[in-house]
């Protein structure tokens, strides 16, 4: 093995992990980044977090198309649930705003005293109407597609709403919180990981288990359900009862699950030195 090899897999070796502290903090950093853009910054980046988050939507629509006469459902269901994560890596990876990953731990610098809550309430205002409006835009283009393409169907739009707009809203707001739990966990994950493999594979694990168990997300919901609004597969009212218990159980998931309770355990944990993967090695 060369020595340029060797350094660098000793340098990889020696990288030590972060520190609840240090997530705290780099996360604390970004909030406050999102905190402080203006208008014109946060809108562009929420209408491109609402169409760019809407490549899920497509790959799960066009699976549903291509292999749903073909495999029974439960392999169905686990091929969607992997294309589920391809919009949130545009999306995270990308540095646009979407409501339920970076606005979640917006709410840290709040409770650090660093920031007001109305900037808070702006920043979740315009993130989540300009997130609304991006994905009802490619939903308008995913309902135009299944009438010119002969790989998407429109009766997949139904297929994927179908498992949503049935349930009550009870049903929907707590299965709601659960996805909102772990949007924040996937944050607080990501802020964590240094290489971006390694946020890559959070991102997947997370996402793909949210789409797996068929938890909703408001934003990637609000592109489901809409696109089957479009292509007259469910009701404007479905639409609506849909979309407002989502959005209140992403946000309640999000910020007390994730945002309280990560904060008042890093906090309230005391002193905590950042392991060097080598020295336990030794020991």
């Amino acid at each position: 093995m060369s020595l340029s090899k060797r350094n660098s897999k000793t340098a990889v070796e020696r990288k030590p992990q972060k520190s609840q502290r240090i997530i705290l903090q780099h996360t604390e950093e970004a909030a406050l980044t999102q905190l402080e853009r203006n208008s014109t910054g946060l809108i562009l980046s929420g209408i491109s977090a609402g169409l760019d988050i809407g490549f899920s939507v497509l790959l799960m629509a066009i699976a549903v198309s291509v292999f749903g006469q073909i495999f029974p459902e439960p392999v169905l269901r686990f091929i969607v649930a992997n294309m589920y994560p391809i919009g949130f890596i545009f999306v995270v990876l990308g540095r646009s705003e979407l409501f339920t990953e970076h606005t979640t731990l917006a709410v840290l610098p709040v409770l650090q005293g660093l920031a007001s809550v109305k900037k808070l309430l702006r920043l979740w205002a315009i993130v989540y109407i300009t997130n609304i409006i991006g994905g009802l835009i490619f939903a308008l283009i995913l309902a135009y597609f299944a009438e010119t393409l002969h790989f998407l169907h429109k009766e997949s739009f139904a297929h994927i709403a179908n498992t949503f707009v049935n349930n009550t809203w009870q049903t929907t707001l707590l299965s709601a919180a659960l996805a909102g739990w772990l949007m924040g966990l996937l944050a607080w994950l990501v802020a964590a990981a240094r290489e971006t493999i390694s946020q890559i594979v959070v991102i997947w694990i997370v996402t793909a288990a949210i789409g797996f168990a068929s938890l909703p997300h408001c934003i990637v919901g609000n592109i489901e359900i809409a696109s089957a609004l479009f292509s007259g597969q469910v009701s404007f009212n479905q639409y609506i009862q849909f979309l407002w218990p989502v959005t209140l159980g992403n946000a309640i998931g999000g910020v007390f699950f994730v945002g309280v309770l990560k904060y008042s355990h890093t906090v309230n944990s005391g002193e905590e030195k950042e392991i060097d993967i080598e020295e336990v090695n030794k020991s």
